[in-house]
């Protein structure tokens, strides 16, 4: 969490977007995979009464680990991204005073 006060207001936000859309994207992948394998429509919510309790808690793991999985390995590829941007962005700016250093004077 120490990470997370390094970044400013649009890292974060970028960030929760992408969450966003990788979660968005991994629960239509895993309804069609649903509906593959098991021949059934995923239920619809918590209070859908028509599949068996055993299907809507299979349905709820399921689902629950890979929208998680998905929003860490983006938001992660996403910090990475940024942090390595910010590094390039530091190295170019301060490669004039390396190579003179008078010129910085």
């Amino acid at each position: 969490m120490a990470g997370d006060r390094s970044d400013g207001r649009v890292g974060q936000t970028l960030k929760h977007a992408v969450g966003m859309a990788a979660a968005a994207g991994t629960y239509k992948v895993v309804q069609l995979c649903w509906k593959q394998v098991t021949g059934k429509e995923a239920p619809l919510g918590p209070d859908d009464q028509q599949p068996p309790l055993g299907r809507a808690i299979a349905w709820t793991l399921l689902m629950g680990a890979a929208i998680t999985t998905a929003r860490m390995i983006a938001i992660r590829y996403t910090s990475k991204m940024l942090h390595g941007e910010q590094q390039a962005m530091k190295e170019t700016a301060a490669q004039p005073l390396a190579d003179n250093p008078a010129a910085g004077a």
